[in-house]
């Protein structure tokens, strides 16, 4: 089913940057959003489309971080979202999919797992997200642990 969403994407839209699932994703659920606190570092927001809006965030405890992809709707839509994770210049695997499902008005979140790494290297998240009209992909900004 992931495959042929993916190509009723490419062919709805000469701007989609959806990628096929990478190998090594993860299916997990989607998230409520409960909001962000200083340890988000978060890029600006993309709009998608009209009323379908997200972020891009890197989430640092110590060497501790987290890819979180944050979307907000106007009205409900199925989504599809994968959240990577880069340190240090090289992809970590591996990424989180979150499930092709309808979300509801408002926020969720789609969470890459926890990773540790050493003192000093930079880390960013890589989100894609996109429905059956639209998609985008871009980074979060870089945090050095």
């Amino acid at each position: 089913m992931r495959k042929i969403f993916a190509a009723v994407l490419a062919t709805a839209s000469a701007t989609v940057l959806f990628m096929a699932t990478p190998a090594g994703a993860v299916d997990g659920p989607w998230n409520p959003y409960t909001g962000t606190t200083s340890n988000w570092h978060c890029g600006s927001t993309v709009t998608i489309r009209p009323g379908f809006q997200a972020q891009s965030c890197i989430v640092v405890s110590g060497t501790n971080y987290q890819g979180a992809t944050i979307i907000s709707l106007t009205s409900a839509t199925t989504v599809m979202a994968s959240t990577r994770t880069w340190e240090a210049g090289s992809e970590t695997l591996p990424s989180r999919e979150c499930f092709i499902e309808e979300r509801p008005v408002g926020r969720s979140v789609c969470f890459n797992a926890t990773r540790s790494g050493p003192n000093g290297d930079g880390v960013q998240a890589v989100s894609s997200v996109s429905d059956d009209i639209a998609g985008k992909e871009w980074v979060s900004p870089t945090v050095i642990l």
